[in-house]
């Protein structure tokens, strides 16, 4: 009886170090596998992004090449294209009038890290292709990253980073060349509105993008209080998500989007209803934040 207690104590032992060795070799996997973005890497030029808000357009983005730590893009096709460059370490586009920082992403990116902005500069927005103006654009940001999950859209399933990032912000100096404008005029002494904005960005480290974006704002801090699910879900949010990638520039085999949309509510605390004001103008143009 001796013996079997001391030999079921021997297989007793044996599984037991056999099962923490599995263990620890599982914990190691899943180390190595962890999901990291020390820095940016971005794919070989002719690279295409496709990006839809729910509507029948997609929208296509494509890498023309990366220089000096700038990337240039060109987006959209047919008339109403149009060409940028972002600053690469930051996921910025580049605007020669900027004065201050602006930072979209810092890297490395772990989880809880938090990097603020402050920064100016003069924003050109579009009516229609044709029609252009011209606003000063001040802004004091606060980002953090929020943690990490698997996210799908309609371009498939991704492991991204959510970068959380509020934003209060003046536009003010509105102004046009185009003809079409004339009729503009302010409806306050300095011209000038002020808002909040709240973006979720889920940035994919393997494509070099985020594939998912939801984007609000407000004439109150309530655009603050929405959790990322919620942005996403929201009637007044601007929702784009990734529906195709690679080398497809035509965006032609694009997926149908999951969860990009317009806003269907308006946005709290800004008039409801459509005016000849430069200020209307201002409040609906959604700053390239």
């Amino acid at each position: 009886m001796a013996h079997d207690t001391s030999h079921s104590r021997k297989h007793f032992l044996a599984a037991a170090f056999a099962a923490c060795l599995l263990a620890a070799v599982q914990s190691i996997a899943n180390a190595s596998t962890q999901l990291s973005a020390r820095a940016r890497t971005l794919p070989p030029p002719g690279t295409t992004w496709c990006y839809s808000t729910g509507k029948a357009q997609t929208v296509p983005m494509t890498l023309k090449g990366s220089s000096a730590g700038v990337a240039s893009y060109d987006i959209g096709v047919g008339h109403g294209a149009s060409a940028i460059e972002e600053q690469s370490d930051t996921y910025t586009p580049t605007n020669g009038t900027r004065q201050g920082s602006r930072r979209l992403i810092v890297f490395p990116i772990v989880k809880d890290k938090t990097w603020s902005d402050e920064f100016s500069e003069v924003l050109t927005a579009r009516l229609g292709h044709d029609i252009q103006w011209q606003y000063a654009y001040q802004a004091r940001s606060l980002s953090r990253v929020i943690g990490s999950e698997k996210r799908g859209v309609g371009a498939g399933t991704f492991d991204t980073f959510i970068i959380e990032r509020k934003t209060a912000w003046t536009k003010r100096s509105p102004h046009s060349d185009s003809s079409e404008l004339r009729e503009q005029h302010c409806d306050t002494h300095d011209c000038s509105v002020d808002g909040y904005s709240n973006e979720v960005l889920w940035y994919a480290p393997s494509v070099g993008r985020g594939v998912l974006r939801a984007y609000a704002q407000s004439g109150d801090k309530s655009a603050w209080d929405y959790s990322p699910d919620d942005l996403i879900r929201n009637a007044s949010s601007l929702v784009t998500e990734l529906v195709g990638y690679g080398n497809d520039a035509a965006c032609a085999s694009a997926q149908p989007p999951l969860l990009g949309s317009v806003p269907t509510a308006p946005w709290y605390g800004f008039p409801l209803l459509m005016n000849d004001t430069w200020e209307f103008l201002m409040q609906r143009d959604i700053a390239r934040e």
